[in-house]
């Protein structure tokens, strides 16, 4: 028996040595105010914007989104840059419920979400933007704009690519800029304290900065300084609509990537210095990278403050503030800005994962902060899936209101079988509100099913969750009890008035003649150290069979997957797709799909091609990733003995880390 009392949890090393570090902290320099032109700000953490999807259809500022921002706000941020907001709609739209400044109707909405974040002693801004090639003809119904008739290349979690634009004709461009004054004029009237010009490398702004897509003959093309005229003509509009004391900056992409003739970092020094020179208050730098490369670290991988060196080297050409993102955590950020590398530290989705990240700094509880995973799904759902902003380890962001947890009225005895996600999410919630709580896991760590997720290359993302649920309990008073399995004999005897499941899955094991055979293994044993031949055939090509295939080739082995269904990898966010199957292919993993499994053999795989051809493929062992199945063993067992008894997570159904959360706060919120 092992239990939080008596033997350590997993990674309990790591969170001591974190408590012990949060004691010293001191971030003298995160929180000393600073100034962007005439606006001052309590601390040094910026909010960028990101889309919500959260305004209404006709562009209107809603009650969900205040909440969203508010929340944020609350949370101790020095400064809010509320989202990529339209000045042109429905040309320059991206998504279908995009904030919308075109009009004056706009500004009592605008007004009663600046009103929401200044009440909390924070600064807001609103971002500018004019979509171009971005934009999408399926919410548009128009033809995209741009300054040249070249489509949009692939980007990273974009989903804009391939549509043709219209090169915009030098009218255009001037009614565009004298747009964009006119929405800083309404931002202002609204009450925020400036603005921002959206100048990233996926629209408008920066397709005219940048030679690869802006190949205009004319003043708005060819050199440097013509290519950035439109941006330095809307600084000045800006400022002459909204008055030169305005504060106005840009979030400007100084550096593109995989791209023939995009923007060099000299170039973006260069712009930055114009930048300057025409009255903006601050650069909020960032880069760009395009296409998919099997070199290119997904975002789950990225390391801390990627970015920092570009702001960096704009620092070095100007004496306005910079703006330094990248997964910059308080330690980093306090560096960054004590060595003078940047002057102000923006926080993105850290601050969707956790509203309170500038608070839990502020005293020093950094190993408190719920960390964002890389994932991309809250990106996913909105460009790809047009819903609204979405996050896998807070399911309450961008449902604040609604999903707000209460003190309990009447605590009761909760026993939490599983430490899984779902497990650890659902005893922490319940615990918060109140409840009595113990969990119990049969293996001597917690983690469940991300303790072999987190073995193929680039996923070690998620150990910080599984430390962070982990250190909640603690905190939260749960009693954890590790190396038991919770029998029904055991919660008969522990007498809860409430067990909660999260007993996870059972592998599928596909009904084909030989299945049995001695070589044949499942990816949960490969990924716990089961040893395999050196030719593997993986059966299942989704998430799991992907990723084991991805780590059995960098370890040398040749590996081939077979699928039944058209295509791999179907249910993984759209861009995190792109860049692993460029990684498979890149490490000589072949996919066979359309394949009908006919017979394991003593000389491998028997199958059917789905061009209808008999194969056999001849290898060492098998890797089975077809799937699982709900664990419903003890569900079944104690139904109808206990007062409430409740599934969660993938013992309910097979789903991803998101819905497994959810699935489990709604649980400790409900009990």
């Amino acid at each position: 028996m092992i239990s939080t009392n008596n033997a350590t949890i997993l990674s309990s090393e790591r969170r001591k040595e974190g408590a012990a570090l949060s004691s010293r902290l001191s971030f003298q320099k995160l929180f000393e105010p600073g100034r962007i032109g005439e606006m001052e700000l309590k601390n040094r953490m910026v909010m960028p914007a990101m889309g919500t999807n959260l305004a209404t259809r006709d562009g209107y500022v809603t009650e969900q989104m205040k909440d969203y921002y508010e929340e944020r706000a609350k949370g101790g941020v020095g400064l809010v840059i509320v989202e990529v907001t339209c000045v042109d709609p429905p040309t320059g739209k991206t998504v279908p419920c995009q904030l919308l400044v075109d009009d004056d109707k706009f500004i009592p909405g605008l007004s009663e979400l600046a009103g929401v974040i200044h009440k909390h002693g924070a600064k807001v801004a609103l971002q500018l933007m004019h979509a171009g090639r971005a934009a999408k003809s399926k919410i548009t119904h128009r033809q995209p704009v741009a300054p040249s008739a070249i489509p949009m290349p692939f980007a990273l979690g974009a989903g804009y690519e391939g549509e043709m634009p219209r090169e915009l004709t030098v009218d255009e461009i001037k009614d565009l800029v004298g747009k964009f004054g006119k929405a800083a004029q309404r931002a202002k009237r609204a009450g925020f304290d400036g603005v921002e010009i959206h100048s990233l490398g996926l629209y408008l702004v920066a397709q005219f900065l940048s030679s690869a897509s802006n190949k205009r003959q004319d003043n708005y093309g060819g050199g440097l300084k013509n290519r950035a005229r439109f941006l330095l003509e809307i600084i000045k509009a800006v400022k002459e609509a909204a008055g030169q004391n305005y504060p106005t900056w840009c979030r400007l992409t100084v550096r593109e990537f995989g791209i023939e003739g995009g923007i060099t970092l000299e170039e973006g020094q260069e712009v930055a210095r114009r930048v300057q020179e025409a009255g903006a208050d601050a650069i909020h730098v960032t880069v760009m990278a395009w296409g998919v490369s099997p070199r290119a670290r997904p975002p789950t991988a990225e390391p801390p403050g990627n970015m920092v060196p570009f702001a960096e080297a704009i620092k070095k050409v100007v004496t306005i503030p910079v703006i330094a993102v990248g997964r910059i955590d308080p330690k980093l950020g306090e560096k960054v800005l004590q060595e003078g590398k940047a002057d102000f530290i923006a926080i993105g989705k850290g601050l969707i994962t956790d509203p309170e990240f500038p608070r839990k700094a502020a005293s020093g509880r950094i190993d408190e902060i719920r960390p964002c995973i890389g994932c991309l799904r809250c990106i996913d759902n909105i460009l790809h899936k047009d819903g609204v902003v979405q996050c896998t380890v807070n399911v309450a962001a961008g449902k604040e209101r609604e999903y707000q947890l209460r003190p309990v009225e009447k605590n009761k005895e909760v026993l939490v079988v599983g430490g899984g996600p779902a497990g650890m999410e659902a005893a922490r919630v319940a615990a918060l509100r109140g409840h009595r709580v113990t969990l119990y896991e049969k293996q001597a760590k917690l983690g469940g099913q991300l303790l072999q997720a987190i073995v193929p290359p680039h996923k070690n993302n998620l150990v910080g969750l599984i430390d962070y649920l982990a250190t909640q309990m603690v905190r939260q008073g749960v009693k954890i009890e590790l190396g038991i399995e919770a029998t029904p004999e055991l919660i008969k005897e522990a007498r809860p008035d409430v067990v909660i499941l999260a007993t996870g899955v059972t592998p599928l094991i596909p009904q084909i003649p030989g299945i049995h055979r001695l070589n044949v293994v499942t990816a949960r044993q490969v990924l716990e150290g089961e040893e395999v031949g050196e030719r593997v055939v993986i059966i299942g090509g989704e998430m799991v069979g992907c990723e084991t295939a991805e780590f059995l080739a960098e370890k040398g082995r040749k590996v081939i997957i077979v699928e039944i269904l058209a295509d791999v990898a179907t249910r993984v966010i759209a861009a995190l797709r792109a860049l692993l199957l460029s990684r498979l292919a890149a490490r000589g993993v072949t996919i066979l799909t359309g394949v009908k499994d006919e017979e394991l053999t003593d000389r491998g795989l028997a199958i059917t091609t789905k061009e209808g051809r008999k194969q056999l493929i001849e290898v060492d062992t098998v890797v089975l990733a077809a799937g699982a199945k709900p664990n419903k063993v003890l569900l079944q067992a104690m139904e109808g003995k206990i007062p409430e008894i409740y599934p969660v997570g993938d013992c309910v159904e097979p789903r991803d880390i998101l819905e497994a959360m959810a699935d489990a706060y709604h649980i400790g919120r409900r009990i």
